[in-house]
C-alpha cells in the first residue's frame, strides 16, 4: 500500500512487513478461518458464498451497522467519497450511494427520534449526518473530521468528531449544534491531534476515549464535558499506536489499542496497566489498521484487522481467540461487528461478511 491509512484518521504509511502474499490466498479470496462461514463478499465470487457484485472503486477506510426497516445493514465508506448501504445477511445494495466532501475516513451510526443516522466523516471538507430511511442530509459542520462515534448523553444522541485539534467536538447530529465544550487538561501541556476515538458507558455515564498522532489515550466525561486524564502514556522506543476500541468488562472498561509493529494489547483504564498474565493477543505480523468492540450474549468481543491480510476476533471473558484467522486478499483497513456476532470487513475495496459457524455460547 502507498497511500496513507486513513481507518482511524492515523497517517502513516503501511510498511508491508510479513504481508501474506497474493498466491497464498487467492487472488480475490476470502478464506474463513476454522469456526467462520463467509456469507458473502464483493468482487470475486467467494466459494460457499454469495458474490455480491463491486464495492468501492477505491479503498475502504470506514465500516458501521444499522437497522433500517427492521433490516440490518452495513454501512462503508472509502475513498471515492462516496458511502454505500448493504444488505447485511445477502450483500444486496441498497439504494443510490450517498456523497460525501471527499475521501471518507470515518462513519459512525446512531438513532435519532427513533430513526437510523449516519455520520460520515471526510478529513478536511465536511461532516454530515444522513437519515438512511429518507435519505436525506440532517445537519453538517464545515471542516470535516478524521475520525467519528457517537453517545447517548443525558438521554440524547450525541456525534464526537476529531482531528486535528486536541479536543473532540460534541454535536446533536439533528441540528449540528455544538453541545458544549470539552475541556482539556492544561496541565497536559501540548496535545496531539485526534486520530480515533470510542465511546462506552461506565456506571451509566458517558465515557469517551481519544487516541492522538503522540500515542496517548485520553479518557473524557462526557457529562461534564471534561477531561479525566491521560489514560495510557507513550514510552520512549515503543512503536506508534494506530488504532483504539474500547470495551466494558465486569463493569471495567478497558481500551484496547493496535500498533504499528502488530502488536494489540488490553489496557486497565482505571489503573493505566496492561492486563497481562496467562494470555495476550498474537501480534499481526504488519500494523493493526482495524479495531472494534462490542458484547454479543453477554460475552466482550474484539475484532482485530491488520496489514497482514488477517482478521482475529477474541473473547476478552475466557481470554481466548474464536475461531481461527480469516484471511484476505489485501490489507485489512476497517472492522466492525454486528449485535448478533457477525463481522464486517472492509479490504482493499472490497467488503465481506463473516458470521460464527455457531451462535455465541451465553
Amino acid at each position: 500500500m502507498t497511500d496513507p491509512v486513513h481507518e482511524d484518521g492515523i497517517r502513516a504509511e503501511s510498511a508491508g512487513t510479513g504481508a501474506v502474499s497474493a498466491g497464498a490466498v487467492g487472488a480475490g479470496a476470502v478464506r474463513a478461518g476454522a469456526g467462520w462461514r463467509v456469507e458473502w463478499a464483493t468482487g470475486d465470487p467467494v466459494e460457499g458464498a454469495v458474490g455480491a457484485g463491486t464495492a468501492h472503486t477505491d479503498n475502504v477506510w470506514s465500516v458501521a451497522t444499522a437497522v433500517v426497516d427492521g433490516r440490518a445493514v452495513a454501512v462503508t465508506g472509502g475513498d471515492e467519497g462516496a458511502v454505500l448501504v448493504w444488505d447485511l445477511a445477502c450483500g444486496e445494495r441498497l439504494g443510490d450511494p450517498l456523497p460525501a466532501g471527499g475521501s471518507v475516513w470515518a462513519v459512525a451510526t446512531t438513532v435519532v427520534e427513533g430513526r437510523p443516522v449516519v455520520v460520515v466523516a471526510d478529513p478536511d471538507v465536511l461532516t454530515q449526518a444522513w437519515d438512511l430511511i429518507a435519505r436525506r442530509p440532517l445537519a453538517a459542520r464545515a471542516g470535516g473530521a478524521w475520525a467519528v462515534t457517537t453517545a447517548v448523553v443525558d438521554g440524547r444522541a450525541m456525534v464526537l468528531t476529531g482531528g486535528r485539534a486536541p479536543s473532540p467536538q460534541m454535536w446533536d447530529p439533528a441540528t449540528a449544534e455544538p453541545s458544549g465544550h470539552l475541556v482539556g487538561d492544561s496541565a497536559e501541556g501540548h496535545v496531539g491531534a485526534v486520530g480515533a476515538m470510542a465511546t462506552a458507558l461506565v456506571d451509566n455515564r458517558a465515557k469517551a476515549f481519544t487516541l492522538h498522532d503522540d500515542s496517548t489515550v485520553r479518557g473524557w466525561d462526557l457529562t461534564e464535558r471534561r477531561q479525566e486524564g491521560r489514560v495510557l502514556s507513550m514510552d520512549a522506543g515503543d512503536p506508534q499506536r494506530v488504532s483504539l476500541t474500547v470495551v466494558v468488562v465486569d463493569g471495567c472498561p478497558l481500551a484496547v489499542t493496535g500498533d504499528w509493529n502488530g502488536r494489540v494489547q488490553v489496557w486497565d483504564v482505571d489503573t493505566g496497566r496492561e492486563v497481562v498474565g496467562r494470555w495476550r493477543p498474537t501480534p499481526h505480523t504488519g500494523p493493526v489498521w482495524a479495531l472494534a468492540a462490542t458484547v454479543v450474549d453477554d460475552r466482550p468481543l474484539v475484532v482485530t484487522g491488520g496489514d497482514d491480510r488477517t482478521v482475529r476476533v477474541w473473547d476478552l471473558s475466557s481470554h481466548r481467540q474464536v475461531g481461527s484467522d480469516s484471511a484476505f486478499p489485501s490489507a485489512v483497513t476497517a472492522v466492525t461487528m454486528a449485535p448478533d456476532g457477525r463481522v464486517v470487513v472492509g479490504y482493499g475495496g472490497d467488503v465481506a461478511v463473516l458470521a460464527p459457524l455457531t451462535p455465541p455460547a451465553t
